[in-house]
């Protein structure tokens, strides 16, 4: 079973940037991304006792874009269901202002490339929402 700090280590040992999280009230929490610029992703384990990890993208939506466009919500689920992604919109999809996309991943049997093709499918997710609503 890959450990938290196994993960986090596969991460730094890519020269990507990972920093801790300690705010949220979760037992282990980092974000990962690019070395330069780029699109933190969370990886999250709830509590000690948590067998998964949670990989997740937060994004703030520009309301105006979905009101001027109402077919562009049911684009963006369209494509995050392509990718095979779980997501929600709150407050709701009528007038969402943010969306997480997620991805569970198990730590038994976790290899080096499941993590990161994990966390690469979550951010280029994100990238795809953000892309589609300009």
């Amino acid at each position: 079973m890959a450990t938290d700090t196994e993960i986090f280590t596969w991460f730094k040992e890519l020269g990507m940037k990972v920093d801790k999280v300690t705010s949220g009230g979760v037992y282990f929490h980092f974000t990962v991304s690019p070395p330069m610029v780029g699109l933190p992703v969370s990886v999250i384990r709830t509590t000690p006792e948590s067998t998964y990890y949670i990989v997740a993208v937060i994004l703030d939506l520009d309301q105006s874009k979905f009101k001027d466009n109402p077919s562009l919500i049911s684009q963006v689920k369209r494509e995050l269901l392509r990718l095979n992604v779980e997501f929600f919109f709150t407050p709701d999809e009528k007038a969402p202002r943010s969306v997480q996309i997620a991805r569970i991943l198990f730590a038994e049997g976790l290899s080096k490339n499941e993590a990161l093709n994990t966390v690469t499918l979550i951010k280029n997710a994100a990238l795809l929402v953000l892309e589609l609503q300009k």
